[in-house]
């Protein structure tokens, strides 16, 4: 029988002249195939030019600059700053005691660390650590355009770009822009509201918002009345108290204070502290005993969550402690722990503040602490609820900010505006992005985690995720990534649920639910480490994705990848040579051939026969 080979091997033969393959060999390749498909001329992993718009200028976006040189290429970066400077919320809140929740250690950038003064860091020195990290990278001359406001912002998906109004305050003109990608990254706290209290702006002496605060104004021997117990009313109350003549203050519903985040490294009783010396030059010689320092404070962060969870043995030891430290700082006043102290919620609520001697200024003999709403301003002070007018030198708001999520200005998808979309309550995706807007990523948006310590490790983990969108836009020729409302609509519906288990959902006034009582409690459903391992890396299953090209993978381009061509290792899978851990192509040793090549050893060592 015999065996027959059809068609003829290309390479069997000789190429001579007679040769039928002669022509075969070398045929050019087609342009095209049938349906009229053609490579792409460019190795894989080839990255188009995209512009993203970043709104806001505070830490976020510095960490977006700083990792966006280190490891974006062909990214076109432009950041819209309503204030004068950089820094956000370091930069608006200078009321007297502004000071970080986190411990300073802790609240800082892993690429940017540094030596600071105190345990719980005060606004003017966190705002100019962010500063040295502007000045140092020159980022408001390369990216940022101060005193600009976003004022519109609409995606146009005939070519895939997000069409911004944005508002020059200096000329007050308004210009357009446009960008693939649009990032919140202005921070959670960031619109504040006066409180709607009768007359307010009548009042003849000095009215202040905590958040626009006229630094350095001398409050001494002044008549004072501090209206709002959040965090910036507990930490004005306990920074002033001593300089007043007479404060005036209300509690208007029961709250914890409790010693701030990692307590068993702070002060005397959780109270804040200045290293000395002596600590300072340790942090500074010891470089990875400061990191272990860090760690173990972090370690603390990251345990915090389980006092969270209603009916847990940490939530008791916590409520029963904070009550008893409560009652003694209070002088046992009757009146004050039957108004103030929580009786249907645990700590944790609200997210805590440090504010040592907060509640000892609460029975000082020069305050007044009120329990009852206040009735009204006039022009020389206020009207209490019992119809009495006591007057003022000054009055300090610190009623917090508009925490609703909404924004501030038309934000349109296929000519649905995010406001109304979020009218009757929010639905995020992971608290990254919103559902159908495509290309739009926030910086802690709804359901974030807003009370799980330090923002500074979620930034960096933000900003990872959205560069890893963003490059693979680049690289796969992608238009757009809008997270799916199904998905979004399950996330949402777990979160609500299993937020019932944690105190986020008690019966206290929190920002954290707008404000309210019984806001929606947007916040994120588990620990930290919990979120920092969802945001590991993006799913990309969870978004609609629109591809500019037919073929999805003409993003393989012409067979080669770009690293052949870049100077990075073309051998990187197989380890680093290079001693500082860099990516690039050995400068092999020339003399290891010598050692290793077999055509230096002798014919014994040959291996004949295959």
């Amino acid at each position: 029988m015999g065996i027959h080979a059809e068609p003829r091997s290309l390479c069997a033969t000789a190429g001579d002249a007679a040769d039928d393959n002669l022509g075969v060999r070398d045929h050019p390749a087609p342009e095209t195939d049938q349906h009229g498909y053609r490579i792409r001329e460019q190795p894989m992993g080839t990255k188009r030019k995209v512009k993203v718009v970043l709104m806001g200028a505070g830490a976020s976006s510095l960490n977006f600059f700083k990792k966006a040189e280190e490891e974006m290429n062909n990214l076109e970066i432009v950041c819209y700053e309503k204030n004068r400077d950089i820094g956000g919320t370091w930069l608006e809140n200078r009321y007297p005691g502004c000071a970080c929740d986190i411990p300073s250690a802790n609240y800082q950038f892993s690429w940017k660390i540094k030596l600071w003064s105190h345990y719980y860091s005060y606004a003017p020195e966190i705002w100019e650590y962010l500063k040295d990290i502007e000045r140092e990278h020159d980022f408001i001359s390369k990216y940022v355009k101060l005193r600009h406001q976003v004022e519109r912002a609409e995606w146009d998906n005939d070519v895939g770009v997000w069409r911004l109004k944005v508002r020059d305050l200096n000329k007050n003109a308004v210009l357009d822009d446009s960008a693939e990608f649009f990032i919140n990254s202005g921070g959670v706290l960031n619109n504040w509201k006066w409180p709607g209290i009768p007359g307010l702006h009548t009042f003849k002496g000095k009215l202040m918002h905590s958040a626009s605060y006229e630094e350095g104004y001398d409050l001494s021997k002044k008549r004072v009345a501090v209206i709002g117990a959040g965090s910036s009313g507990v930490q004005i109350v306990a920074a002033i108290q001593g300089q007043v003549s007479k404060l005036y203050h209300w509690i208007r519903s029961p709250i914890w204070i409790t010693a701030g985040f990692a307590q068993t490294w702070a002060g005397k009783q959780g109270a804040n502290f200045r290293y000395s010396d002596e600590q300072l030059d340790f942090l500074k010689n010891n470089p990875k005993k400061y990191l272990e320092y860090r760690k173990q404070i972090e370690n603390e962060l990251n345990q915090r969550f389980k006092f969270i969870i209603k009916g847990s043995e940490e939530a008791r030891q916590a409520r029963e402690f904070s009550r008893a430290e409560m009652s003694a700082k209070l002088n046992n006043n009757p009146r004050l722990i039957e108004k103030i102290i929580p009786k249907n919620f645990n700590p944790g609520c609200r997210r805590p503040t440090p504010a040592p001697g907060y509640l000892e200024a609460l029975v000082a003999e020069n305050a007044t602490i009120f329990t009852d709403p206040i009735d009204s301003i006039t022009e020389k002070g206020f009207v209490d609820h019992e119809g009495r007018e006591h007057e003022v030198d000054v009055i300090i708001c610190a009623t917090g900010f508009d925490t609703s999520w909404l924004p501030r200005f038309p934000f349109i998808v296929d000519g649905k505006d995010l406001r109304d979309l979020w009218s009757d309550g929010v639905t995020s995706y992971l608290s990254i992005g919103v559902p159908t807007f495509p290309n739009h990523f926030s910086f802690c948006g709804p359901y974030g985690p807003l009370g799980h310590g330090s923002f500074m490790p979620l930034i960096e983990v933000w900003t990872k995720y959205i560069m890893s969108v963003i490059t693979k836009s680049q690289v796969e020729n992608i238009k757009s990534f809008r997270p799916k409302m199904s998905v979004s609509k399950q996330f949402r519906q777990h979160a609500d649920l299993y937020l019932q288990r944690t105190a986020w959902t008690s019966p206290c006034r929190s920002w954290f639910k707008q404000g309210k009582i019984d806001g929606q409690a947007a916040i994120w459903p588990g620990s930290r480490l919990h979120f920092l391992e969802m945001m590991r890396q993006p799913r990309y299953e969870d978004f609609d994705i629109d591809y500019w090209d037919d073929n999805i993978f003409s993003f393989l381009g012409n067979g080669f990848q770009t690293r052949e061509f870049d100077g990075r290792d073309i051998t990187n899978y197989l380890g680093c040579l290079d001693n500082e851990g860099r990516d690039i192509q050995p400068d092999y040793d020339p003399g290891l051939i010598d050692v290793l090549g077999g055509f230096n050893l002798n014919d014994s060592y040959m291996v004949r026969g295959g």
